[in-house]
């Protein structure tokens, strides 16, 4: 896209949404102090309150009050870095079209090409296939929609959209670390992003983008690299991420919620082939926690157990015990000699 009257066009388009943006900022400012004198005024009717609590002597009114404020003051804190940087922001020139179409030319020179859309106003390049730790996420196209550059201060006005999608195995909205539903996590990037689009550096803009697609940082990702391509329950096969498996030290192997669960005596996790159920209290124990009643052969935990018996044969031993306690004694009591005096009448 050499044709100078093509950049001219889209330069024209391109200043028109920087003074979007610049009419956007004037509003998010105005929102925001509206918000802020709201907060104001409550914080003065608290103050108010109080002070007519405690000459009152209402303890319990006053301590209200002091709940109130601090979270009144709460939300004036937040506000106040938001608002700054928009009131104190120096003003410069929006550019004009002959740096604008500069700007386009650089910009299709880095990315060897361009792609304006007359019909949405949206203004794209592509990036070269991006390959983190080995993973293979393709190329991605940045789109910045121009009709959008006025939400700059609460939304983002472009998308970051995969081409050869190669998104997270636990989520298919995450087709890189930090994009997600092609929305693009800056970090640290958001500041530098927010100066170029208001400074009119459209190729900086593109080019910060792309650094960010281009690096990695374990410490906010929407879905992990090592967690990338997920893990398979090993019993029943579904993809899972780390944070939802469960490693079984019994049998090595790492399982769903649904396919695990956890000693009631130990608290260890194991997988539902290496668990036993304690047949009386019916239990979730691992193997270590359980064992087999010499009476029936089930499982049983220790607790059910007496003398390595369960409660039912435990039963049944103490009912045979006392038969055959009954048969001795009965035994002994048919076996004992009869004595007595026995009456012998002579014949006369």
């Amino acid at each position: 896209m050499n044709d100078v009257k093509n950049l001219a066009r889209m330069a024209d388009r391109v200043r028109e949404g920087l003074r979007q943006l610049r009419h956007g900022r004037y509003l998010e400012l105005s929102r925001q102090m509206t918000t802020l004198t709201d907060r104001l005024q409550q914080l003065t009717t608290e103050s108010r309150k109080m002070r007519a609590s405690i000459a009152r002597g209402w303890l319990s009114a006053a301590h209200a009050c002091c709940d109130n404020l601090g979270r009144v003051l709460g939300e004036i804190e937040y506000s106040l870095p938001r608002i700054r940087p928009l009131a104190e922001k120096s003003q410069k020139e929006i550019q004009t079209l002959p740096v604008l179409v500069d700007e386009l030319d650089g910009l299709q020179k880095e990315f060897d090409g361009i792609e304006f859309d007359t019909s949405k106003n949206t203004l794209s390049v592509v990036t070269e296939s991006i390959t983190l730790q080995d993973i293979y996420l393709g190329p991605f196209r940045i789109q910045l929609e121009l009709n959008k550059l006025d939400q700059l201060y609460y939304s983002s006005p472009y998308f970051v959209i995969a081409l050869e999608p190669n998104p997270a195995a636990t989520n298919d909205s995450v087709t890189h670390p930090h994009v997600s539903d092609e929305r693009l996590c800056e970090g640290d990037g958001c500041a530098a992003i927010r100066a170029a689009l208001e400074e009119g550096r459209i190729c900086d803009f593109f080019t910060i983008v792309r650094s960010i697609l281009n690096t990695y940082s374990a410490d906010s990702p929407y879905v992990r690299l090592d967690d990338w391509d997920g893990r398979a329950c090993y019993d029943c096969g579904r993809t899972m991420s780390s944070e939802d498996s469960y490693y079984c030290e019994h049998c090595e192997h790492d399982y769903c919620g649904e396919c695990s669960t956890y000693c009631r005596r130990c608290e260890e996790t194991v997988c539902l082939g290496c668990s036993g159920q304690c047949s009386h209290c019916e239990e979730m124990l691992c193997s270590n926690c359980v064992s087999k009643c010499e009476g029936c052969g089930e499982l049983f935990c220790e607790s059910c157990l007496k003398d390595d018996l369960c409660p039912n044969c435990t039963e049944e031993q103490e009912q045979e015990d006392e038969q055959e306690e009954s048969t001795i004694k009965e035994s002994q009591n048919t076996s004992q000699p009869q004595t007595g005096t026995t009456e012998v009448r002579l014949a006369g």
